[in-house]
């Protein structure tokens, strides 16, 4: 079975007093040398509790967001409940967007409740942050379904730290590629949301559109903070006349922007996944219909069986990063049953477990039986809404389409699909 004590190399600063100076180095961390789940020994065991945290932004300029994706974390323990000899004990915590918030949102799971894994963070600066001060250090594993940042991957976590959702170095690959050869730019300016998700994204972008279709970016401008008007910003990105503005935004801040550039902006606009909302066409005075964006694509399995639970829970349908939000609450909750304790490294180490070899195939059709299957230490496969869930060596989805799209008022979710797209 596969193994990740060893998988990550160090980022630097990691080693630095966290809160209240106990997160400190993976060295001084006792027990994350445990292999017990990859092993196969003292795995299963039905008379116990699942306990799950959730880590989502119910609250800031994500909160649109967050809510159907805390919605979609729930959703797994909310199907199986009935239908599982196990109890499911999970507690939702608000992260906002702010990276201090989430650290203590994180510290509030893990001392006081001391949830052993948790489905989240979800922006980048707030995984980043709240994994270093307090899930490693506290043995706490999280899957993020929404933190798409490269700079995770790098991350010397002990095999604790996982994602559903693609890495942005995906994203930015398309992005670079629709802008020379569908719009037929060769040059763009970058409005960016100022914190890790946005510059990693506008980097990457920058590389690949200068390197792969020799194009030139003008002009790199971060958008600060919650802002009535972004009009300065764009005057800078303008700078040099771009053919084309990349917009990299959450929909509070990037709404802002679209809004600011009005109806008659010269250049084309291309968005990033943060913005993929239906709410943007309430907010925008204009029509946004035929502005392009790219996503990761929702290209699993369960996707069909997902959305028909969702629908049918909340009365609405799945938004973006909802099926992503689903997986990483399922595949936690199959290996801490499989794991049999609520331990994090026990967990982080059986989440490839659950998701790899030729176990009996899960999906959210057959949750339930999953659990307990896990619990009775059977070897299970799951396979997702978001995709087929395979993580490579650093927590990372393999699996990933790349969704080319474009508001369409017309369409059911205000989103129109244009094509897929495999980078």
């Amino acid at each position: 079975m596969p193994s990740r004590s060893n998988r990550r190399t160090l980022l630097s600063g990691l080693c630095t007093a966290g809160l209240g100076g106990l997160a400190g180095c993976l060295s001084s961390v006792p027990g994350l040398d445990s292999n017990d789940a990859e092993s196969g020994t003292g795995v299963g065991g039905t008379d116990r509790t699942l306990k799950l945290g959730i880590m989502q932004p119910l609250s800031g300029r994500l909160e649109s967001l967050g809510k159907p994706i805390r919605d979609a974390a729930e959703l797994p323990a909310k199907q199986v409940r009935d239908d599982v000899s196990l109890d499911i004990d999970y507690n939702v915590v608000d992260t906002g967007t702010s990276p201090s918030k989430g650290v203590q949102s994180a510290f509030k799971l893990v001392t006081e409740g001391e949830y052993p894994m948790v489905n989240g963070p979800a922006a980048a600066d707030v995984t980043l942050q709240a994994t270093q001060q307090v899930l490693i250090p506290y043995r706490t594993v999280c899957c993020s379904p929404s933190a798409t940042s490269p700079t995770i991957t790098s991350l010397n976590d002990a095999g604790l730290v996982f994602r559903t959702a693609l890495s942005d170095r995906l994203q930015a690959l398309v992005l670079a590629q629709k802008a020379a050869n569908d719009l037929g730019h060769d040059s763009a300016g970058i409005l960016y949301e100022n914190n890790d998700y946005g510059w990693q994204l506008a980097q990457a972008f920058t590389r690949s559109f200068q390197r792969t279709h020799g194009g030139t970016v003008t002009s790199q401008v971060p958008l600060k903070g919650d802002s009535s008007s972004y009009d300065a910003a764009i005057e800078r990105a303008r700078t040099d006349d771009p053919d084309l503005l990349l917009v990299i935004g959450y929909p509070g801040t990037g709404g802002q922007v679209l809004a600011d550039l009005g109806a008659d902006a010269p250049e084309d606009i291309l968005v990033t996944d943060g913005m993929q909302d239906k709410s943007l066409h309430d907010q925008v005075d204009y029509s946004l219909d035929g502005i392009r964006g790219t996503a990761p694509l929702v290209n699993g399995p369960g996707n069909q069986r997902f959305t028909k639970l969702f629908k049918n829970e909340y009365d609405t349908e799945p938004g973006i990063f909802t099926p992503h939000s689903y997986d990483a609450s399922a595949v936690l909750l199959l290996a801490n049953a499989y794991a049999g304790q609520n331990d994090g490294q026990a967990i982080g180490s059986a989440m490839p477990v659950v998701t790899t070899g030729d176990g009996k195939e899960i999906t959210p059709d057959n949750l339930a039986e999953g659990i307990e299957l896990a619990a009775q230490g059977e070897a299970v496969t799951y396979r997702g809404a978001s995709s087929p869930v395979n993580f490579d060596e650093n927590g990372d989805v393999t699996d990933g389409v790349i969704q080319y799209w474009e508001f369409d008022e017309s369409a059911s979710s205000g989103i129109a699909e244009i094509e897929r797209v495999s980078p």
